[in-house]
Protein backbone atom coordinates (compact mmCIF):
# COMPACT_ATOMS: atom_id res chain seq x y z
CA UNK A 1 0.00 0.00 0.00
CA UNK A 2 2.91 2.66 0.34
CA UNK A 3 2.76 3.02 -3.80
CA UNK A 4 -0.82 4.36 -3.05
CA UNK A 5 0.59 6.92 -0.68
CA UNK A 6 3.56 8.03 -3.70
CA UNK A 7 0.72 7.90 -6.33
CA UNK A 8 -1.40 10.83 -4.07
CA UNK A 9 2.16 12.66 -3.49
CA UNK A 10 2.79 12.50 -6.95
CA UNK A 11 -0.83 13.97 -8.08
CA UNK A 12 -0.81 16.52 -5.47
CA UNK A 13 3.19 18.15 -6.80
CA UNK A 14 1.33 17.29 -10.31
CA UNK A 15 -1.71 20.15 -9.06
CA UNK A 16 0.11 22.57 -7.30
CA UNK A 17 2.50 22.62 -10.29
CA UNK A 18 -0.36 23.31 -12.09
CA UNK A 19 -1.62 26.06 -10.24
CA UNK A 20 1.91 27.97 -10.19
CA UNK A 21 1.98 27.85 -13.90
CA UNK A 22 -1.01 29.29 -14.46
CA UNK A 23 -0.52 32.11 -11.48
CA UNK A 24 2.99 32.66 -13.22
CA UNK A 25 0.96 33.20 -16.53
CA UNK A 26 -1.62 35.54 -14.72
CA UNK A 27 1.40 37.87 -13.62
CA UNK A 28 2.69 37.68 -16.84
CA UNK A 29 -0.48 38.97 -18.29
CA UNK A 30 -0.78 41.47 -15.57
CA UNK A 31 2.66 42.86 -16.32
CA UNK A 32 2.21 42.85 -19.67
CA UNK A 33 -0.83 45.08 -19.71
CA UNK A 34 -2.78 42.65 -20.88
CA UNK A 35 -6.18 42.56 -17.97
CA UNK A 36 -9.61 42.66 -18.19
CA UNK A 37 -12.30 44.81 -16.84
CA UNK A 38 -14.31 43.06 -14.45
CA UNK A 39 -17.65 43.44 -16.46
CA UNK A 40 -15.43 42.12 -19.04
CA UNK A 41 -14.11 39.24 -17.39
CA UNK A 42 -17.86 38.07 -16.82
CA UNK A 43 -18.91 38.31 -19.77
CA UNK A 44 -15.61 36.13 -21.36
CA UNK A 45 -16.66 33.81 -18.62
CA UNK A 46 -20.20 33.18 -19.60
CA UNK A 47 -18.96 33.06 -22.85
CA UNK A 48 -16.56 29.88 -22.66
CA UNK A 49 -19.06 28.31 -20.10
CA UNK A 50 -21.63 28.32 -23.03
CA UNK A 51 -18.70 27.05 -25.59
CA UNK A 52 -18.02 24.44 -23.13
CA UNK A 53 -22.09 23.80 -22.55
CA UNK A 54 -22.91 23.52 -25.90
CA UNK A 55 -19.23 21.44 -26.70
CA UNK A 56 -21.13 18.49 -24.19
CA UNK A 57 -24.68 18.12 -26.16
Amino acid sequence: MAWAGADKEKLHKAEENDFLRRLDRGIDDMEAGRELSLEEAFQKINELRSIRRDARV
